[in-house]
């Protein structure tokens, strides 16, 4: 059969699917086009090709859990959502200059990560800094009360309230997550930093990489966050908030990779959260401020 006459048997069956108001009509007349455009060695034509299915991002959108809204001003110094452990403390190095954090650094434990809140526990009681923890199922963990401040940024730098701050413990909250941190690759294939011997390589499915620097995120390999991970660390910042609203400032949500970073020191000294939050921390930022807008108003 020629060419003419194959494209006079697909433009009548393009004429059907456009007229016909039948599914069955139209299925028909759509595999017809597929048949006939394959025979034309031609793509199908754009209106009558089925949508592309979703593809996946190295950003997905984040999981914003159930829309709690809590009391406005309480100005309370323990999560009502958290996991109260007293008994692991550290020694305050004092308190905040308005007795709460003007904002929180995110940062990742690059640490052990797979059981849970026993790694999140394991987190605080082992390390000499001070910090809450998130564990990979979402738990919360909070040792100190907030207005108590201990050592967590390090060397680290920003303008906070309007003057220049060279460490930021003092002024910020900090959020340790479990996870194993900035990845390695060896023979193409990931590895945590301490798998030295490269026996027990990550899920290729499983790991973010990020092709280039962006904003603050590090160029490299990172094991994502975990959904319930992403879900308590929105719902915690948007207490803090509206726990205290004069002092809480989501401009002051940052990553240690942008306070210890060329934003903040002017050279990559920590590069986390970096590929492990599913966004950049300008965009997050922005996501906490939509967010609390939708439930405070």
């Amino acid at each position: 059969m020629d060419k003419a006459k194959l494209y006079t048997l697909r433009w009548s069956a393009m004429q059907i699917a456009r007229l016909s108001a039948d599914p069955k009509v139209d299925a028909l007349a759509l595999s017809q086009i597929d048949i006939l455009s394959q025979l034309l060695e031609e793509p199908v034509p754009e209106e009558f090709r089925p949508p592309e299915p979703p593809r996946p991002s190295l950003h997905p959108e984040m999981v914003v859990s159930e829309k709690k809204r809590y009391p406005v001003g309480e100005k309370k110094l323990w999560y009502p959502e958290a996991v109260i452990r007293t008994d692991i403390k550290r020694a305050a190095q004092g308190e905040y200059p308005k007795a709460y954090p003007y904002g929180a650094i995110v940062h990742f434990t690059a640490g052990q990560y797979s059981k849970g809140i026993e790694n999140a526990v394991s987190a605080i009681a082992s390390s000499p800094y001070f910090f809450c923890c998130i564990s990979t199922d979402g738990k919360f963990v909070q040792a100190n009360p907030l207005n108590q401040w201990g050592y967590h940024a390090g060397e680290s730098a920003w303008t906070i309230a309007g003057e220049k701050r060279n460490g930021v413990s003092n002024f910020l909250v900090g959020i340790e997550i479990t996870n194993p941190g900035r990845l390695e690759v060896h023979n193409g294939k990931y590895y945590t930093y301490w798998d030295t011997n490269h026996k027990q390589p990550i899920d290729a499915k499983k790991v973010r990489v990020i092709e280039q620097n962006t904003d603050n995120i590090l160029a490299g390999a990172y094991l994502p966050y975990s959904k319930e991970q992403e879900a308590t660390l929105i719902e915690f910042l948007l207490w803090a908030k509206a726990n205290n609203p004069s002092v809480f400032d989501f401009d002051y949500v940052l990553g240690h990779d942008e306070a210890a970073g060329p934003k903040g020191i002017g050279r990559w000294r920590k590069n986390d959260p970096g590929g492990a939050l599913s966004m950049t921390m300008t965009a997050f930022r922005q996501l906490l401020k939509d967010e609390y807008k939708k439930r405070y108003g």
